[in-house]
């Protein structure tokens, strides 16, 4: 019978001298993540993106600042209705699940418009209310699974 050593979960402890240390620490592990992230307004205006998400929507970085969620990845549902963001959020329901309450994980088939081309992707959602100087936020990460094989 082998008996293991107990590991110590608390490998990482970092410890920065000025906050600014931090902030850059945290936009590289941001901006070099794996998945698509972004931070987008109640509206879900987008605000903040990293370098995977503008691979997902496959957009210049002016096409995705301050543009609503829906219309940068393409969503072919709010195609169908107009870019008024109060209708978005009442027809299509990718929008209300991610500007909902307090849903925070959810799996989304859907298709999408990516350069020209309908496009049927399978995306792992987490959503999360953030507070950053006082104002409310919405932190989204995206997981393209469309490629993944089911097990």
């Amino acid at each position: 019978m082998a008996f293991h050593k107990p590991v110590n979960l608390n490998i990482m402890r970092l410890e920065f001298v000025r906050v600014e240390e931090a902030n850059d620490l945290v936009n590289q592990i941001i901006e070099h993540h794996p998945h698509a992230i972004f931070l987008s307004d109640n509206n879900l205006k987008i605000k903040f993106f990293n370098h995977s998400f503008q691979k997902l929507c496959k957009c210049d970085k002016r096409d995705i600042i301050d543009h609503d969620f829906c219309a940068v990845i393409g969503c072919k549902e709010c195609n169908k209705i107009d870019d008024n963001a109060e209708q978005h959020a009442k027809k299509c329901h990718m929008h209300e699940l991610m500007s909902g309450s307090n849903l925070s994980e959810f799996a989304l088939i859907r298709d999408f418009e990516i350069n020209n081309e309908t496009v049927t992707k399978h995306l792992h959602i987490d959503t999360h209310k953030v507070v950053m100087n006082e104002k409310k936020y919405r932190l989204v990460i995206i997981d393209d699974r469309t490629g993944d094989k089911i097990k």
